[in-house]
């Protein structure tokens, strides 16, 4: 990861200079480029423009106009910036921010070089080394013209940058390497020595004993026995404000089970335990950056796989709380093992429950790639959708009226795993697990379309992108 400094160290000479400049600004009394040139080139400062000028290596990067620049627009440049530097293999570059620009700003720059310049090369054999020797990275960004205090802001972000980058590597690595107590032993490396925080793993003998009936039935398949993760952070020497659940779906693998999917449905489903790996890097964000507030983040974590044990269409399941569900699609299991995970964090007497997942391609189809959907209490929703706003991530609140419970009402159990065909997907997935919550305060986030990408979209590439850390940490923080 770069780093954000303010003012290159001597020994380094910066090899892009990056200027970022509001629509209609001069750019000779701010910079002193060459305006004509500019101009002639069409370069006027209007949104996501940019104008190079090789002589020197000066980058122009358009903010629009003013009044309308949001922290998105400056995100945006920060990632326009790192990679023109990329492109150019230079090891150190300057951008100079605009007259008057925030902490929040300066940190919104930093935060678009980040998670701009990501790319997962895991399981990538080593580079061939160029004949002309090692070519060049962008190692150093200055940021000249931050105000006082930003420092403190753009450290922050490097955190929460980190953070979403290990939500990335996680969904995009490969499903044979994150079979359940696999995944399940690579958090508590990751959780060693962080303070505040505890580990407590539940296998397969545990989760039939509690009993986890969800995630027993559809782990029935695979020969990879199922993990619980319990991840909890109680900031030290201080009493927590709050005390927060994160509930995520950890399927590692998803083939549908019985209900199995087409094969080029399968291509992407390393990605569906996208919410395991949010709630996990919550949780460790909280414990690095000591937030007053507790966490318990909660994964149920299987493969779904199609064995000669996987539970069959038509078989009925007892939760804990005595519900018991009818099991009619295989395919609807991220529902199924998340009800485990809601019925454990409610044990835990929290104020907040959150739950993430991959859940419907319903979502998808709702919403497209770009906007994940909301349900659940109503003024928490819309405080997801304000804060998304901020951080670059889109939410949309999807309705919960009473009448459509009918859905999943099923005439041989209370209720079942799948809604009517083809009718209000997403809200029948939600109705399932709003069945084993009993708080108010809970919002269910599906994250099925930009959890994961097929092409890049901003700060967001192609495959796991992160989302929807960055706006949690910010109501976490908030509370």
């Amino acid at each position: 990861m770069i780093d954000i400094v303010e003012s290159l160290p001597k020994a380094q000479k910066a090899g892009l200079c990056v200027y970022l400049v509001h629509k209609g600004a001069s750019l000779s009394q701010a910079n002193g480029a060459d305006a004509a040139t500019a101009k002639a080139d069409g370069f006027s400062g209007k949104k996501e423009s940019s104008f190079y000028l090789p002589t020197g290596r000066r980058l122009y990067l358009g903010l629009g106009k003013a009044k309308e620049t949001t922290l998105e627009s400056y995100r945006r440049a920060g990632l326009a910036a790192a990679r023109r530097a990329r492109d150019l293999k230079v090891e150190a570059a300057t951008l100079a921010l605009p007259t008057g620009a925030a902490k929040d700003q300066a940190a919104a720059v930093a935060e678009g070089a980040w998670l701009g310049l990501y790319k997962y090369e895991e399981a990538k054999g080593k580079p061939a080394e160029p004949k002309e020797g090692k070519a060049a990275e962008l190692k150093t960004l200055a940021l000249l013209g931050a105000p006082a205090g930003s420092a403190a802001a753009i450290a922050e972000k490097r955190a929460v940058a980190e953070a979403v980058i290990l939500v990335r590597d996680l969904v995009n690595r490969a499903p044979g390497e994150k079979i359940p107590m696999k995944y399940a032993a690579d958090v508590a490396k990751l959780a060693k020595g962080l303070p505040g925080l505890t580990l407590k793993v539940l296998d397969k003998k545990a989760i039939q004993a509690w009993p986890m009936a969800g995630l027993a039935a559809i782990n029935q398949g695979s020969h990879n026995p199922p993990a619980f993760v319990h991840l909890h952070y109680k900031p030290v020497g201080a009493k927590a404000r709050k005390r927060v659940a994160l509930v995520g779906k950890g399927v590692t693998f998803d083939s549908g089970g019985l209900s199995l999917k087409p094969a080029g449905s399968m291509l992407d489903m390393k990605c569906d335990m996208a919410g395991s790996a949010t709630v996990i890097s919550l949780a460790l964000l909280a414990a690095k950056l000591k937030l007053p507030v507790e966490v318990h983040a909660c994964a149920p974590i299987t493969e779904n796989m199609p064995g000669g044990d996987a539970i069959k269409i038509g078989d009925i399941i007892r939760y804990k709380n005595g519900k018991t569900a009818e099991m009619l699609n295989t395919d609807a299991e991220g529902r199924v093992i998340l009800a485990d995970g809601l019925l454990y964090a409610e044990s835990l007497q929290p104020d907040v429950i959150l739950d993430f997942a991959t859940l419907t391609g319903a979502a998808i189809v709702a919403l497209g790639m770009g906007i994940s959907a909301v349900l659940g209490d109503d003024k928490l929703c819309q405080k997801f959708v304000a804060l998304g706003a901020r951080s670059g991530e889109s939410f949309w609140q999807l309705p919960l009226p009473g009448d459509y419970r009918k859905h999943i009402e099923s005439k041989v159990a209370d209720i079942k795993n799948i809604g009517n065909s083809g009718e209000a997907g997403t809200m029948a997935g939600a109705f399932y697990l709003k069945e084993f919550v009993s708080t108010e305060s809970w919002v269910h986030f599906d994250i099925a379309g930009p959890a994961f990408l097929k092409a890049e979209d901003g700060v967001n590439p192609a495959g796991g992108t992160g989302i929807p850390l960055r706006t949690v940490w910010e109501y976490l923080k908030g509370l």
